[in-house]
């Protein structure tokens, strides 16, 4: 049985920042006792000063946001409320399961599934997820998961018609040559990239 009465202890290094290299302060706290890693290996890791730290977040932040073609579910949801799917409608189905970035190129079989308004697609399945989505982009089956649904991209889904099978997979980096780089918008901002079909 742990002692829960260990009172907590921080210790304090200075070290030299990995990326830039210059010198910070750098503190670790212990919980009930125990450090979140070895002292040997807090006091030999140079680690990253706090300003490279936010670099590197920022720079990951904008490559998930271009991996999800610059949509979050809030704005894959307005997207479909202002354009309502349609039978045989071109998507993007985003698989990100095993560390891979997978786009598949599907149709809508069903646009307004149940009183939600689920859309039911057919083109990709990984195993797990079914393949009926809400208007948000999440699956049905799986939605805290890995699988979601996009509108469709023009430069992702020529890239895939260009292929063999009906996905692609791509590095953060070529995704984020591919789609650039942009502030989180609302999907008005983003028409320009879409192949919006009348019904």
């Amino acid at each position: 049985m742990s002692n829960v009465s260990k009172k907590s202890e921080t210790i304090t290094r200075w070290k030299k920042c990995r990326d830039c290299g210059c010198r910070f302060k750098d503190s670790m706290t212990s919980f009930l006792g125990i450090f979140p890693v070895r002292i040997s290996d807090f006091k030999t890791d140079n680690g990253q000063c706090p300003e490279c730290r936010k670099k590197e977040q920022l720079r990951y932040e904008k490559l998930f946001f271009a991996r999800d073609l610059h949509w979050t579910f809030e704005s894959v949801k307005d997207y479909f409320t202002e354009n309502p799917p349609y039978l045989d409608q071109e998507l993007i189905v985003l698989d990100t399961s095993h560390r891979m970035n997978t786009y598949a190129l599907v149709k809508v079989i069903n646009p307004e599934h149940t009183k939600q308004k689920r859309i039911v697609i057919k083109g990709h399945s990984n195993g797990y997820s079914g393949m009926s989505f809400y208007r948000s982009g999440k699956n049905c089956f799986s939605p805290t998961g890995q699988v979601r649904l996009l509108p469709y991209h023009s430069k992702i889904g020529a890239l895939i018609k260009e292929g063999k099978i009906n996905e692609i997979q791509l590095s953060l980096e070529e995704i984020i040559i591919l789609v650039g780089e942009v502030e989180q918008t609302t999907a008005r901002g983003q028409a320009s990239e879409l192949n919006i079909n009348p019904r």
